[in-house]
């Protein structure tokens, strides 16, 4: 299982987060986060100001289709210039002949890869390692499909589309790294994009949807 993040975003001394329990104020849909930006308060230093440029932007909510196509399952979605790369995995059920339940699970990876570790930030360094390992799709890709027959019984889809990492510093770090360098502050910009669906579904799942499924363990 591929993983480089441990962590999500978390608070410690020195690092503040937002949103917190003082402010859950979350940003409109449509917003963008492009251009100057400021913080300030209790410990924060006053040179903390940066500039994101439109590359590094959030990602819109992904419209991921579905088809049928000789059988197949036909996942294709929207363009998206600020993508990184692409990963979508299924997990779902499927009974043998015998009558026998199994677990199945199904990834768009050329290589084994079980995506459990992947539907999360990661960053650049690892990202540009899986697109060569074939792990993730390119951020041209706009489909792919899951075959005839893998799922039988229905299955639960999510689609991560990764941004670019930005890093950023001040003072910048030299060129040279052989010069002493003592920041004032760094800040890592990670920007990612997730949708779940039900395979036959349009929209996304509610908790009966998933609870039909058995995705949680439970019965409608």
């Amino acid at each position: 299982m591929r993983r480089a993040t441990q962590r999500g975003a978390h608070s410690a001394a020195g690092r503040p987060q937002w949103p917190n329990p003082a402010d859950e104020r979350l940003l409109p849909e449509g917003a963008s986060i492009v251009g100057a930006h400021a913080f300030s308060g209790k410990g924060i230093v006053e040179s903390l100001r940066f500039s994101i440029p439109r590359e590094h932007d959030l990602l819109p909510p992904i419209a991921l289709k579905q088809a049928q196509r000789n059988g197949a399952t036909l996942l294709s979605w929207q363009a998206m210039p600020q993508a990184h790369a692409f990963f979508l995995g299924a997990m779902g059920a499927r009974t043998d002949s015998g009558g026998t339940a199994e677990m199945v699970l199904w990834t768009s990876s050329e290589r084994p890869e079980t995506g459990f570790g992947l539907v999360d930030y990661q960053p650049n360094r690892a990202i540009d390692g899986w697109l060569k390992d074939k792990v993730l799709l390119g951020p041209a890709t706009r489909e792919c499909a899951i075959p005839k027959g893998v799922f039988g019984d229905g299955a639960m889809l999510r689609m991560i589309a990764y941004g670019n990492e930005l890093n950023l510093a001040h003072p910048p770090r030299p060129v040279d790294a052989k010069t002493a360098w003592q920041p004032e502050w760094t800040a890592k910009l990670r920007i990612k994009s997730v949708h779940t669906a039900l395979l036959g579904m349009a929209s996304a799942p509610n908790a009966q949807d998933l609870l039909r499924e058995g995705l949680l363990g439970g019965e409608e």
